[in-house]
This record gives C-alpha cells, structure tokens and sequence, in this order.
C-alpha cells in the first residue's frame, strides 16, 4: 500500500499550512546517472521486425522475468546471477530497465538515515553493490498511461509521475527511504521512483559521496 500522513486543520489554516508547503522541501527525490548496463542481460528481440519495439530475450522467446505479450519485467524480485556494476568509482548508479544500485558505503548512510536491512537486495556477483529497492511505498499517480497489456494487466506506458502524497503531507519527511507505488517509462525500461527524507538527504550530502543527484520536492 502506498504510504501516506493525513491530518486535518480549520481552512484558514490549511491556506496558510499550503502557502508554507509550496516554499518548504517535503523530501527529496533520490537518483543516479546511467551505468550503461541492463540487469536484464544484453540480449533482446523484435516481436514484429517491421516495428521498431524490442523486448528482452533471445531468438524470438521472452526474457522469464518479462510478460510475453508487452515485454515489461513482471518478476519483481529478478536479479541476473552474473551482474555486475560498471561505474565503480560511483556510490549509485542505475541500470536502463530501472535498477537503482549503491555502494555499501551508500548503504551504510542510508541505514543511518532510517533504511533498513530489507530495503537493499545484494548482488550474487558483486558483493560491493546493493539494489535499493525500499519495502516502504508512497502515493504516485501517471499523468499519462497508455498501452494497457491484456496479458500482464499493466500499462506499458506510464510517464510523467505525480507524487500525490505531497498534498496529504502533514509535515516534511524527515529521514527514510521510499519507493513509488507506480514504476514510471515505457517497458521494457520503466523504474520507480526512490524518495528520501529530508535528514537523510542532508547527511549524504555532507559525506562527499559519488554520483548521487537529489531532487527537491515541494508541493
């Protein structure tokens, strides 16, 4: 479910709260540049070789993690067994079909600022890398969706993110780990998005860490 702080307050109150809202950073949104890599393996294919469309896998049959009809990753939890990150001098990184990875020194401040054990899934084959993946879910909606997937039941297409749990915010986040409730792009290269809390974003920024690009969010 997706997590969410509600409160309520006379009107007058709640124009004023909302005027300070929209000056006051509520979390930030957590990412890292491209490692030029896929977790789902180099190998794709064209179900039609007259469309431009690809999916994962090999000689015309789908990747196991992937919904056979729109090519999007339906296996949650897959990880490749021989994975192993690119960009090393970096402290986060992020595959094109949507895994956010962190160095251990990554994971340690992230555990200080509230993550734990379970927000982070180790690689079989690089042992100093983490998937950040956080158990703890907040409320997104896609401003635009299209490609519904009879197979699967998903969209293919879902972009442009709306944090809807901005609005329903009755203070700032204060630390923490979080993951949207919606994974965002076009399959097979979509990915959620990581939000951190306001104290926990601070502290990576003080401890001179690589490649980490926060976002302000403000309603």
């Amino acid at each position: 479910m997706c997590a969410t702080v509600r409160g309520s307050m006379p009107q007058d109150a709640r124009r004023e709260g909302q005027m300070k809202r929209n000056q006051t950073t509520l979390g930030y949104a957590l990412s890292g540049h491209d490692d030029d890599s896929y977790m789902l393996g180099s190998e794709t294919y064209k179900p039609d070789p007259r469309s431009s469309e690809w999916h994962f896998g090999a000689a015309g049959q789908p990747h196991p993690a992937t919904c056979p009809s729109c090519g999007g990753k339906v296996d949650p939890d897959y990880i490749h067994p021989e994975y192993r990150v690119r960009k090393r001098r970096r402290d986060i990184t992020a595959t094109y079909d949507g895994y956010l990875l962190v160095s251990a020194r990554l994971r340690r401040q992230l555990q200080y600022g509230g993550a734990v054990e379970e927000d982070f899934v180790a690689l079989p084959a690089d042992p100093d890398y983490f998937w950040l993946r956080p158990r703890m879910t907040l409320e997104y909606a896609a401003a635009e969706r299209a490609r519904p997937c009879p197979s699967c039941e998903r969209f293919a297409d879902e972009v442009l993110p709306i944090p809807l749990f901005l609005g329903k915010l009755a203070e700032p986040i204060a630390q923490g780990v979080y993951r949207s409730c919606l994974e965002f792009g076009s399959a097979p290269l979509k990915a959620f998005q990581v939000v951190v809390g306001v104290r926990t974003a601070l502290a990576m920024r003080a401890d001179s860490l690589t490649g980490i690009e926060l976002e302000p969010l403000r309603q």
